[in-house]
């Protein structure tokens, strides 16, 4: 059996990795164990149940993974803008001519 080395930047990467790899195998599985007949159907059921939570997990721990890496900056607050120098007065402020 082929081993694979695939190295995650994060545990929700590797748990990815893993429920796909977990999804490929029950699915060559039954293609393999499928009465005559019934291959693509039986295949094309597990496509689409074990495929979409696959797709759903795999986009939520993207998701999550974007709200945790905003957290540490939001508790910081807002970055300044670089628009006008500190102690600058606006255009068309007072003191204009």
């Amino acid at each position: 059996m082929p081993t694979v080395t695939i190295q995650c930047a994060t545990e929700a990467e590797a748990a990815s990795i893993r429920q796909a790899a977990a999804f490929l195998s029950e699915m060559h599985c039954l293609a393999q164990s499928a009465p005559d007949g019934q291959v693509l159907h039986l295949t094309e059921g597990l496509a689409l149940d074990k495929g979409r939570r696959l797709l759903r997990d795999t986009l939520q721990a993207a998701v999550q993974a974007r709200v945790d890496a905003a957290e540490p900056r939001q508790k910081r607050g807002p970055r300044a803008s670089a628009g006008a120098a500190a102690g600058s007065a606006p255009r068309g402020g007072p003191g204009a001519t």
